[in-house]
């Protein structure tokens, strides 16, 4: 039966809690075996490719109804932004697939959604490569990773179980398709968060627009790590910067908040500039940075109450990436705490 819609409204399912439980114990024992010696680290986003300096401009005229939560005032945040490969294995750059750019805003007053740091003076925004999210909701991710599709050593039978995956998922294989690409430069790109927040009291998606146009190639011959190479050298010589957008929800149906497999076209519901992100020029890959890169922890629920994530894939996020966070830490031995304005690496 067809639900009857209402805009900004979230509609989960009775067994959303058991799915995400059996996620969280899946993907520990796959990085479990994957990491059975040595540092743990993530499910995904395995590689990253830099962590680098910002700082959130909230813009000077936002109208009175866009001025919710960390926008509410003109003011500016210190900011960390962490770019890397979305695959489970640290692969070569030109291989296809979907980057990461994980924001995180310091200096950012008011509790969080996060249980477990609930006074953390950060909030966290992810974008993605791409405007949609790997499955339609937690259900299906749970048995994207249950048929074998994130092993690393596959059998026969997890191939057959991924093939049988896509062909009872085909919208899933499709979307993967159009996302493993390749891309020349991390500044030069667009980004988007592919599932919904709360803005206030209505639904949005964000996205990121770049400040420097699309002129960069695919290198003829590439290094196994181009993607940082260029990143350095092009801040090492000067800075760059994104527009930082939302994106309205409008009609239900047409931007639905539960299925993160349809994209909300920019014809029906355009993108608005809320902010800018300056990356100003600097040195990226001390050997400390690097390894403050590794260790950084990024969650959508390390927000305001305004901000909150929304969506079933949203939902399962909030437990997932905590636990999976914690359970990387504890076997790394690695520092739990939040970067604060003005540390030293």
């Amino acid at each position: 039966m067809k639900r009857d819609l209402k805009l900004n409204t979230e509609y989960p399912e009775p067994d959303e809690q058991e799915i995400t439980e059996k996620l969280i114990v899946l993907l520990k024992g796959i990085i479990e075996q994957r990491y059975f010696n040595g540092l743990t680290y993530r499910d995904v986003h395995v590689k990253g490719h830099a962590a680098v300096r910002a700082e959130f401009i909230v813009e000077q005229s936002l109208p009175p109804e866009f001025r919710v939560g960390v926008f509410k005032e003109p003011r500016t945040y210190p900011a960390w932004i962490r770019f890397s490969n979305s695959n489970q294995d640290p692969a070569m750059d030109i291989k296809g697939d979907i980057r990461g750019f994980a924001l995180k805003l310091m200096g950012v007053e008011g509790e969080k959604l996060l249980d477990t740091q609930k006074e953390a003076t950060t909030q966290d925004f992810i974008f993605l490569s791409t405007n949609l999210f790997l499955t339609r909701d937690a259900r299906d991710f749970y048995e994207l990773v249950k048929c074998g599709a994130l092993n690393r050593d596959k059998t026969a039978s997890d191939y057959l179980g991924v093939i049988r995956y896509f062909v009872t998922h085909p919208k899933v294989g499709v979307g993967l398709l159009h996302a493993l690409r390749k891309f020349p430069h991390l500044l030069e790109m667009p980004w988007f968060s592919a599932t919904p927040y709360l803005f206030g009291e209505r639904a949005v998606k964000y996205g990121l627009q770049p400040w420097l146009k699309t002129r960069t190639e695919l290198p003829q011959k590439p290094t196994n790590n181009f993607l940082r190479e260029r990143l350095k050298e092009h801040l090492a010589r000067e800075g760059a910067g994104f527009d930082f957008m939302v994106q309205f929800q409008n009609d239900p149906y047409r931007e639905p908040l539960e299925d993160a497999l349809v994209p909300w076209k920019e014809e029906n519901t355009p993108f608005l500039k809320v902010a800018s992100i300056n990356i100003p020029r600097q040195s990226i890959d001390t050997p400390e940075q690097m390894k403050f890169c590794e260790n950084l922890s990024f969650n959508p629920w390390r927000c305001l109450p305004e901000h909150r994530p929304l969506g079933s894939a949203n939902r399962a996020r909030k437990a997932v990436y905590l636990a999976i966070s914690e359970f990387r830490r504890t076997r790394n031995g690695a520092p739990t705490t939040e970067p604060a304005p003005g540390d030293s690496l």
